[in-house]
């Protein structure tokens, strides 16, 4: 598992931070579909938080792949059904839940947490022991 703040990470971090946790720990997954899918979530996390405050845990459960983006804001994404092609946003949450196997925004005391899921291939389930890596 492994975390990353606003304050230390920007979206570019955090997208390389995911490249080498999905390495390191689970190669099986599709790298590409879930850096794009931090991407979109921290970038979105950015712009719609006054300072830009999100926390990003990616963790493996499972047999699955867990993405947790939280932020500040309380206001909740909702998916259009036609976004606007102007490059104002709107494309954010159809892309995570078009590149992910299950998708879930759940409000928090100061905020709220997007989570993305992916079913790892079988064999890619757990994370290496420390002996492997």
């Amino acid at each position: 598992m492994f975390t990353a703040h606003s304050q230390a990470s920007s979206p570019a971090d955090a997208r390389r931070l995911a490249a080498a946790y999905l390495d390191a720990h689970c190669p099986g997954a599709d790298a590409e579909a879930v850096q794009i899918v931090v991407s979109e979530l921290v970038t979105n996390a950015v712009r719609h938080t006054p300072e830009g405050t999100w926390s990003l845990v990616l963790r493996l459960e499972e047999g699955q792949l867990i993405l947790e983006i939280t932020d500040d804001s309380p206001e909740l994404p909702t998916p259009r059904p036609d976004p606007p092609l102007d490059g104002r946003g709107g494309l954010g949450l159809g892309l995570v839940e078009k590149l992910s196997d299950h998708t879930a925004v759940a409000p928090t005391a100061r905020g709220k947490t997007i989570t993305a899921w992916w079913k790892l291939p079988t064999g890619h389930h757990a994370e290496r022991p420390d002996s492997e890596r």
